[in-house]
């Protein structure tokens, strides 16, 4: 190996020997955070192209370099893992929707009643919420919600009802502001 490639990093560029030596090191460090060695090299490369950029503009000296390199890494794997969340949680959303229609604007249209029942949900108070939640996506009778709550069954179906009436109302409500009305839609029906 000749002097050129074994001189500090004065201009922007590194020596093969200490690029290599971030390589290895960023690239154990992405594999354990992400589990996956593809998105491991994409940090890789994201976070060396990020690290030539700064030393050629001098905003780092070369001798904080692997203290700086190992910042600079975990912040491009925290944003490659918020990507994978963003998109796999899109993805399943989709997945869950589309099983068994083939048809996109069906999927859309769920996906939109979806995140209107969940602006419902943000209007109505916690405690409705909660017995909702445990009777629809737990599943649990009223018996079950009495029992977990500390709280008379009958009680708990009168709060049932009353959740249900009030959801309903933050639904309709929050239906006229943003969508357009059916024009068979008849108020007293």
């Amino acid at each position: 190996m000749g002097p050129e490639s074994q001189r500090v990093a004065t201009n922007g560029d590194l020596p093969v020997q200490e690029l290599d030596r971030l390589r290895a090191g960023l690239h154990i460090m992405a594999l354990r955070a992400l589990g996956n060695a593809d998105a491991a090299e994409e940090v890789v490369q994201e976070t060396l192209s990020r690290i030539v950029v700064v030393l050629r503009e001098k905003r780092a000296k070369p001798e904080n370099l692997a203290a700086f390199t190992c910042g600079i890494a975990r912040h491009v794997i925290a944003d490659a893992i918020r990507a994978r969340v963003r998109t796999t949680s899109i993805e399943s959303e989709i997945g869950e929707v589309a099983s068994g229609v083939s048809d996109p604007l069906s999927i859309l249209v769920s996906l939109e009643e979806k995140a209107r029942v969940q602006r419902a949900m943000a209007r109505i108070p916690p405690a409705d919420c909660e017995i909702l939640r445990l009777a629809f996506f737990d599943g649990l009778r009223s018996r079950e919600i009495a029992e977990r709550l500390g709280e008379p069954g009958e009680r708990v179906r009168k709060r049932k009802q009353r959740a249900l009436e009030r959801l309903r109302q933050a639904f309709l409500t929050e239906g006229r502001h943003e969508t357009m009305r059916s024009p068979t839609y008849q108020e007293g029906r």
